[in-house]
């Protein structure tokens, strides 16, 4: 029998796997898709002359303040290089479409009323952040106000410029795949604790989520790990179906008729997708609730590869905010597919920009045909940076909703009145523990999170199967973790046990005495 079952072979399960094995223990990594990876996706891309190169289509920045993900990569042998951000940025929101430019942090919005709203706007959330620890949203003491409120209603009490309020949609659709309206206020404040602050998840610049990019991209993290575990311990095609908790052991059914058991298991699938796994015992109610309420985002990433950085030439930074414009749409669609959109020139020069169509977009945009979107978007870059966008070498993109065992990129959201049930995405079902970077209580949402929370799965397995391995200061953070909130769940879960068996046993000593005391008479 083996020690561990790992299911999901993304970052997260096979971060978990490797500290597993480094420590001597027998696993298994079960994956439901044929490649490994989960949400990064490392793809060759057509540069012309009959050439490719390998472009990110999944998640691709790491961050210097992202202390899990820098020391895997240092681990791994793999290099990064800096995001291109020099030049002038470009912002297309509001009625008309109208364009327009800035060199700050914070984009020119045409009013300076919006203007002043929209940055003490940004200093509120930043206050508010510091004090909503991702750990348990509801210590805030701002839940009880926000618990209700979205991230668009929370904002309209304290702006009134629509095209201010544009703008943080605009953010909301690129960091979650999802519009400002569906986003719980207090979800976002937390989310944005475990970052370090609101702006560190927008921005691209030094210790921020977009600082930087793995040279070969990013999915050489789990490939590279893949291959240090081995074929005989990583299977792919493998979707597990079942999970079954009996006496001492984890026996995991994958949908092809295959079992396999263990001493303890780690679940790193995406949220939105364990429900549809089968579990015995159940899962407790307070999981159920948040895997119901944490749909994931929706999201398309497209790379345009040209023949120049002609952006540059004219001195900009490739930068684009956009809410898409309503210029010349087909039938359907309510606006133009830009979002956000990056420089995402390779490291060995070829010139190309990164964008995303999110949120409502995506949904209305994937009813189209792969060139009516190529055209939109190349209608929307030229639009922004100028005619000769138009004019390209490739464009490739991915729809992350057609993964079936993903559903949907980058991550999930929580919605309004969720927030007291967040921590359970980390509290272990009795012999089956939980990880994915949903999970993570640093950088949620992006690589290193995942990372961090695979560590943690595997420090909680070690803690039960090799506890010499193991110190006081590996458990913080942890369900053993007295300091934690999940540590507080666990005693309770413990205190209520034993109150149980106290129960037990003075119930049965009082039916002893009874009928002692009944045939006495």
């Amino acid at each position: 029998m083996l020690d561990v079952i790992v299911i999901g072979a993304g970052v997260a399960g096979l971060s978990a796997a490797h500290k597993l094995k480094k420590a001597g223990l027998q696993i298994a990594v079960l994956e439901a898709q044929d490649r490994v990876g989960g949400r990064t996706l490392t793809q060759p891309v057509d540069i012309g002359q009959g050439k490719t190169e390998l472009f990110d289509l999944g998640g691709q920045w790491v961050g210097s303040s992202q202390k899990h993900v820098m020391d895997m990569l240092r681990e791994l042998g793999l290099e990064t290089y800096p995001q291109y951000t020099s030049g002038t940025k470009v912002m297309q929101l509001g009625p008309g479409g109208k364009v327009r430019t800035y060199k700050s942090d914070i984009p020119s919005i045409g009013s300076l009323k919006g203007l002043v709203q929209l940055q003490l706007f940004i200093w509120k959330i930043e206050r508010m952040a510091a004090q909503t620890p991702i750990e348990d949203p509801y210590k805030s003491p701002y839940a009880r106000e926000l618990d209700g409120h979205t991230v668009d209603s929370f904002a309209r009490k304290h702006i009134t410029c629509e095209v201010t309020v544009r703008l943080i949609d605009v953010a909301c659709k690129v960091a979650f795949g999802t519009e400002a309206t569906r986003i719980s206020a207090i979800f976002f404040l937390a989310y944005s604790n475990a970052a370090g602050g609101v702006m560190k998840v927008l921005e691209a610049k030094e210790e921020t989520a977009q600082e930087a990019r793995v040279k070969g991209g990013t999915q050489q993290i789990s490939q590279l790990l893949a291959k240090n575990l081995g074929d005989e311990i990583v299977f792919l095609s493998h979707p597990v179906v079942r999970v079954d908790q009996t006496g001492e052991n984890v026996k995991v059914t994958t949908e092809n008729g295959d079992t396999v058991e263990a001493r303890r298991a780690v679940m790193t699938a995406p949220p939105n997708m364990i429900l549809k796994m089968a579990f015995s015992p159940p899962l407790p109610p307070s999981k159920r609730l948040i895997y119901e309420n944490l749909p994931i985002g929706h999201l398309i990433k497209f790379v345009v590869v040209y023949d120049r950085a002609f952006w540059r030439e004219n001195g900009f930074s490739g930068e684009i905010v956009s809410d898409g414009g309503t210029e010349s749409l087909p039938e359907g669609v309510s606006r133009g597919p830009l979002s956000v959109c990056f420089d995402a020139t390779s490291h060995r020069g070829t010139p190309a920009i990164v964008g995303f169509i999110a949120g409502r977009q995506e949904v209305e945009w994937q009813g189209k045909t792969i060139d009516e979107r190529k055209a939109a978007v190349l209608q929307g870059l030229a639009a922004t940076l100028g005619p000769d966008a138009r004019h390209c070498v490739s464009y490739t993109e991915k729809i992350w909703a057609e993964e079936p065992y993903i559903g949907g990129c980058p991550v999930v959201f929580g919605v309004p009145g969720l927030s007291f049930a967040l921590p359970h995405l980390r509290s272990p079902h009795e012999r089956l523990h939980f990880a994915g970077t949903e999970t993570a209580t640093e950088w949620t949402g992006f690589i290193s999170g995942a990372i961090q929370s695979g560590n943690r799965a595997a420090i909680e397995v070690l803690k039960n199967l090799r506890p010499e391995l193991v110190d006081e200061n590996d458990l913080k953070g942890t369900c053993y973790d007295p300091g934690s909130i999940l540590g507080d769940y666990r005693t309770n879960q413990r205190l209520q046990t034993d109150n149980y068996k106290v129960f037990i046993i003075v119930a049965v000593i009082s039916m002893v005495t009874a009928v002692i005391y009944a045939t006495l008479l």
